[in-house]
């Protein structure tokens, strides 16, 4: 249970982002991460792991985050308050300034079209390589780097000229 423990520390954060930016609600990337690791727990003594464990749970809750889009398909999205943004501590102006530019930035990748936000979200949050998100999500390289080159431009577009060095 303590390995389990460390792995869950090790990589909450980054799995959570990636809960959130697809299903654009943190309660519902909460309930996943947390699916995700009793699933693991459950069968981690059976499984057989062919790349980076990091890119294993990525690929478990783009899957689960995946299977929930596809059962809330006819519901209405679920909104995120700005209190849903984590922010770092420290300076009170830089936290504020912080906050402001990661709630633009998380709108921005909001309004990708879902298979552009997933490949971008998998590469940049997730540090899966194409290869891999080719395979997790059943497309060509060429057309998951495709997704993630419209999806950059679509990005600086959204954010304006004055960011392009941020993405």
């Amino acid at each position: 249970m303590e390995s389990l423990r460390r792995i869950y520390e090790k990589h909450v954060d980054d799995l959570l982002a990636v809960g959130v930016c697809l299903l654009s609600d943190v309660q519902a990337a909460e309930d996943c991460l947390h699916d995700v690791f009793v699933l693991f727990a459950e069968s981690s003594s059976s499984l057989r792991i062919r790349s980076s464990l990091k890119g294993y749970l990525v690929s478990c809750v783009a899957n689960l985050a995946r299977d929930q889009l596809r059962k809330k398909a006819r519901q209405s999205p679920c909104e995120l308050n700005e209190q849903d943004h984590p922010v770092a501590s420290g300076d009170p102006a830089k936290q504020l300034v912080d906050f402001e530019e990661s709630g633009r930035i998380f709108q921005a990748v909001r309004q990708l079209p879902y298979e552009q936000r997933e490949v971008f979200v998998l590469h940049v949050q997730g540090e899966l390589k194409f290869r891999e998100i080719a395979d997790l999500v059943g497309v060509s390289v060429n057309t998951a780097q495709s997704r993630y080159r419209y999806g950059i431009e679509k990005l600086r577009a959204l954010l304006g000229k004055g960011n392009e060095h941020e993405l």
